[in-house]
């Protein structure tokens, strides 16, 4: 059974929130200040993850998750905030925060999101099986993606990707500003794809393809919040037409961060190629409708 921590100074929402994950069979303990969750992580950090909101007393939601983020690095984290800033968003993303939610929502919702982002790892896996298998109808191999000494890269890579992610969820990014986020980031597809299939990439290759992910990262959270500015210097290869879809199906939780990651790849595969991987061809349909 996964532990939850609902961190809310609001005594009603916090008794709705613990109320709603309990009836779903998670084991739900709440505080109402980043003081008491810091206490409670130092006598027990079992916790899988922690909902806060960002406007708290004294120490602020994202301020509370970075220091329990330190006691336990593989903590999932979702914010929640009734109001827009430029700062919360950026201050989430330098975080790596798993989901971004805005009040109000619905309790149908918040469970949506809180099942999706405690299925993660299954979803990884299953995605690496599945993705696994059409690299392998065509000589490549995803056996890289497991390998240690990728891992630096790996975590680059979708540190650029969640950058992405929650940039859209917080409604930093609008719909141009994510679209040349994103071309950024296909363009480098090539780059990480010959790295990762590759038998003799060198550690420099490496390097220098892990500081191009942080580039685009790094210039994602100095973009002005809701500007359709990008960051992509090379002509972009997707219409805005094409990428809405995807963004879309971001802001509004219908594609999840794993579906993100694999955008790209499934872009530039053509449909012949997923004879036997109809699942595949079907969320292909689902991120890029247009093509």
């Amino acid at each position: 059974m996964a532990r939850v921590l609902v961190i809310e100074d609001d005594p009603d929402l916090n008794d709705i929130l613990t109320d709603v994950l309990s009836s779903r069979g998670l084991e739900t303990s709440s505080v109402f200040l980043g003081e008491g969750a810091l206490e409670l992580f130092e006598e027990d950090d079992g916790f899988d993850l922690v909902i806060s909101d960002v406007l708290l007393p004294g120490m602020d939601g994202v301020e509370t998750l970075s220091k329990l983020k330190l006691l336990k690095p593989s903590l999932k984290c979702i914010i929640i905030t009734g109001y827009t800033t430029q700062e919360t968003p950026i201050r989430a993303i330098r975080l790596n925060v798993d989901d971004y939610l805005f009040k109000p929502f619905s309790t149908g919702y918040l469970m949506k999101v809180v099942e999706r982002v405690l299925d993660a790892p299954v979803e990884k896996e299953q995605n690496l099986e599945r993705f696994g298998r059409l690299f392998s109808k065509y000589g490549l191999s995803i056996g890289g993606m497991r390998d240690v000494g990728l891992t630096e890269l790996l975590k680059r890579r979708e540190d650029a990707f969640r950058a992405l992610y929650v940039g859209v969820r917080s409604l930093y990014l609008g719909e141009g500003a994510a679209a040349r986020v994103y071309a950024a980031l296909e363009h480098l597809e090539g780059k990480f794809r010959k790295v990762l299939h590759s038998q003799e990439s060198t550690p420099f290759q490496v390097t220098e393809v892990e500081g191009l992910y942080a580039n685009v990262q790094q210039h994602l959270e100095r973009m002005k919040a809701g500007s359709e500015s990008g960051t992509a210097k090379q002509t972009p290869t997707v219409t805005y037409e094409q990428f809405r879809p995807l963004f879309e199906g971001v802001k509004s939780g219908l594609v999840s961060f794993q579906d993100l990651l694999y955008a790209p790849l499934l872009r530039k595969t053509p449909n012949s190629r997923f004879e036997t991987l109809k699942d595949l061809l079907e969320l292909k349909k689902q991120l890029w409708p247009h093509g």
